[in-house]
């Protein structure tokens, strides 16, 4: 078993340092190249409408930034615009653009590079509104739904093919995939 190389900043070859800024837990050169982190930690510091431009365009973009500090492949340059809102861009109530940024992707490991000050124009995550009565309604339904069939199915077979329980027991039931797709149209 060969032992994984650590992460190291694409213009000093120094090691990166995994570190937390709030809920944010970014590697950085220590020698103050920049930072980055992956795509699902971009929630935590990046606004919605940003990461899906920033993803959308990544998957179509062609390698010819610097390379990856984990994969060591050449990452994609994306321009991306930032807005004060989390309305996708074009929409009814999208805002204007207040700062540009192009920012070093690697589709393989979703990672995302920024060079010194390029995080600190991007716009900070919105709070995410409180789901509606209904939401919480269907999040309920779920959760119910879920719990009845581990009991029965822990009472049934232990701990025995319980997987395979617990999906035939949600894909049989009508309430249950329609109270998902509900949550799925609102998380959508």
């Amino acid at each position: 078993m060969s032992k994984l190389e650590p992460p190291r900043c694409h213009s000093c070859r120094e090691e990166l340092v995994l570190g937390a800024q709030g809920e944010l837990n970014p590697w950085s050169c220590p020698n103050g190249h920049g930072l980055g982190f992956t795509l699902s930690e971009s929630y935590e510091r990046l606004q919605e409408d940003e990461i899906d431009q920033l993803w959308g365009a990544a998957s179509g973009a062609s390698a010819r930034g610097v390379r990856c500090p984990f994969c060591s492949e050449t990452m994609a340059v994306l321009t991306v615009e930032a807005d004060a809102d989390e309305i996708p861009e074009g929409e009814d109530g999208d805002g204007p653009t207040t700062h540009t940024a192009e920012l070093d992707v690697c589709v393989r490991d979703q990672f995302i590079w920024f060079d010194p000050g390029e995080l600190e124009g991007m716009p900070e995550d919105l709070p995410d509104p409180e789901p509606t009565a209904e939401q919480k309604a269907a999040f309920e339904q779920i959760r119910a739904n879920f719990r009845t069939g581990m009991e029965e199915a822990w009472e049934t077979r232990g701990d025995q093919q319980l997987t395979e329980r617990m999906y035939d027991r949600v894909a049989r039931h009508p309430k249950l995939h329609s109270a998902m797709n509900r949550v799925g149209d609102v998380i959508s």
